[in-house]
């Protein structure tokens, strides 16, 4: 399945591959099961949209993870969101990945740990972290 505008073309072939090219720039290829997250974010004040997909590459001697942001004028949002649909329906992407992490929650780290630069923190980081956790746990989205 081949997605083809001026300048970008994304092509999915039968074996699984992504090739992300633009023409006038480079290529990136990658199997579908590095993708770990697609997501297609609304349209900014610019009226473009962002395709952004998050690759990950665990496996081999220097595991990495490469994020591919692709700018989607107006008029081909719907054609990026078929084929979004499709790629995550067909090899199981999810429209955004999991994060353990965010799961668990923020949590503290202890002041007498070799993570502290600077024991203790100042009053202004305090109020910071303070502001921060609660505006976190009043985020309903």
């Amino acid at each position: 399945m081949r997605l083809d505008w001026p300048e970008f073309e994304l092509d999915c072939d039968a074996s699984g591959y992504l090739t992300f090219t633009w023409r006038r720039y480079g290529r990136v290829r990658t199997h579908a099961r590095h993708c770990t997250h697609l997501r297609l974010l609304p349209q900014g004040s610019d009226g473009l949209s962002r395709w952004v997909f998050q690759l990950r590459f665990p496996e081999g001697p220097t595991p990495g993870l490469l994020v591919v942001r692709v700018d989607v004028p107006a008029d081909r949002q719907e054609e990026a969101e078929q084929y979004g649909d499709l790629l995550r329906r067909r090899y199981g992407i999810p429209e955004q990945a999991p994060d353990a992490e965010e799961e668990a929650g923020l949590q503290r780290v202890p002041l007498d740990t070799d993570e502290w630069m600077a024991a203790p923190a100042s009053t202004a980081s305090e109020e910071l972290f303070a502001a921060v956790t609660a505006r976190v746990d009043g985020d309903t989205g």
